[in-house]
């Protein structure tokens, strides 16, 4: 990865603590940026949930935007510790 820039926050998860992280890279040798999201949350029995996408981010990509819609439907289903012992 080269021109790596990644910005963290907190955010809540199913009512738990989590870390938002965003890296906006490039490939060495190719100038198209790219996108990773990603939240991570704690789980019982030391287990970590982890969502993320990594999308080309461009401009004009609808991709990135569909990619985010996906990824806030899939944080509205996640579900933590549901089988956990």
């Amino acid at each position: 990865m080269a021109a790596l820039k990644a910005v963290t926050h907190t955010t809540r998860q199913n009512g738990k603590d989590a870390l938002w992280l965003e890296i906006d890279y490039h490939w060495a040798g190719q100038t198209e940026p790219r996108k990773r999201v990603e939240v991570f949350v704690a789980g019982s029995a030391g287990h970590v949930y982890q969502l993320l996408f990594d999308t080309a981010a461009g401009p004009g990509n609808r991709n990135l935007a569909t990619q985010r819609e996906l990824f806030a439907t899939a944080r509205a289903h996640l579900l933590i510790d549901r089988n956990a012992p």
